[in-house]
């Protein structure tokens, strides 16, 4: 049976980003974590597998929302964090994106299942 595999986002909805800066921010975290997970030296290596099968069955995202303390307690499990550079709308050093390696729906809902979609 196939695994249902998501990588998932989450938004810092405190600093009430734009949504242009909301969407390059959450593509910082999808490229620095699918580099990562292509690395040799990916602190998630034992999610290579996943990750291969989730890139050849569609790479589904979901994109959920949630507060910086929210976020803080999943960047302290060492999932990939997007902190911005600051040269535009927040301050430098914010935290602004979670991403999570690619997992099935029922581990992911141990970390995420609190949160709710970003749909503004």
């Amino acid at each position: 049976m196939a695994k249902d595999l998501v990588q998932y986002f989450i938004v810092n909805k405190d600093l009430k980003m734009s949504k242009g800066k909301t969407a390059a921010q959450v593509a910082h975290a999808a490229t620095l974590s699918t580099l990562s997970l292509m690395s040799q030296d990916s602190p998630f290596q034992d999610n290579q597998a996943d990750f291969i099968e989730w890139v050849q069955t569609g790479m589904k995202k979901v994109v959920l929302k949630g507060k910086w303390t929210e976020l803080k307690k999943i960047e302290e499990k060492g999932y990939f964090s997007i902190h911005d550079s600051g040269l535009t709308e927040i301050k430098e050093g914010s935290l602004t994106v979670i991403a999570l390696p690619p997992m099935e729906k029922y581990e992911a809902k141990e970390i995420v299942g609190h949160l709710t979609l970003l749909k503004d």
